[in-house]
């Protein structure tokens, strides 16, 4: 079992892991294409969850006796889930919209296939004479 101090350490480190990630989707976010918007909402799910287990954990094993002892870990980490909330909030809205967007493009190219199935073209596939002359 991880001391309290390794939590919190390890903590911190993911919720910096997750800022970076967070401003490294924002920055490409204009060129992400489907795919890529679909990797990085995965990936935001699995960092989450990371840090969600090691709260569990701190929440478990800190009591109101051991935060005097590590004030600046706490003080730390709050700062960085505050700076991940505004961030987050601003993100997510996006990564929504694209993948909305991304959901609209693929249902009209479905219909569109769907139409053109059941097209027929009227004229000869054996070609024929043209004439241009009036």
């Amino acid at each position: 079992m991880a001391t309290l101090r390794e939590l919190l350490e390890q903590s911190v480190a993911q919720h910096r892991k997750l800022q970076a990630y967070i401003t490294a989707i924002e920055k490409r976010l204009p060129l992400l294409d489907f795919e890529s918007t679909s990797r990085a909402t995965t990936e935001l799910n699995f960092l989450f969850q990371e840090i969600q287990a090691t709260d569990q954990q701190l929440l478990a094993g800190l009591g109101p006796m051991d935060t005097d002892n590590y004030i600046d870990l706490i003080e730390q980490r709050v700062k960085l889930g505050k700076s991940l909330v505004d961030q987050y909030e601003k993100i997510t809205p996006k990564l929504q919209t694209r993948l909305v967007g991304y959901k609209a493009e693929l249902l009209k190219i479905r219909h569109g296939l769907q139409t053109m199935g059941g097209y027929s073209a009227q004229s000869s596939r054996a070609g024929g004479i043209i004439n241009t002359s009036n």
